[in-house]
């Protein structure tokens, strides 16, 4: 299987609304994506390693778990950020994420 870059070389900032901060992480994904300009296909795919979010945003997509799952604990959203989620860069902006170069990707079947 071989990835390669969508058209998103240079490093981008969005501004989510409180609402768009408040999704769980494909539902996040996407919108990102789609702020930026991308039109999600069937073979898109997105790198959490390449994407940035301010501690408020963090915090929303934290909410957004805690409300679809009641009762889940919060190691397990810990643990499920960790592996999958946008790295946290306190210097961003209220409501701020970062694309970074790589971060919209395409799946290519050879």
């Amino acid at each position: 299987m071989n990835m390669t870059d969508m058209k998103n070389e240079q490093e981008t900032s969005v501004f989510l609304t409180d609402g768009q901060a408040k999704q769980t992480l494909g539902d996040f994904y996407r919108s990102v994506a789609q702020m930026a300009g991308h039109e999600e296909r069937e073979d898109t795919m997105y790198d959490c390693c390449k994407i940035l979010v301010s501690a408020n945003v963090q915090e929303a997509i934290i909410q957004a778990y805690q409300e679809e799952n009641p009762g889940i604990k919060m190691e397990s959203i810990i643990a499920l950020l960790a592996i999958g989620g946008p790295k946290m860069n306190a210097e961003l902006g209220q409501n701020e994420v970062k694309i970074q170069p790589g971060f919209i990707r395409t799946k290519n079947a050879e």
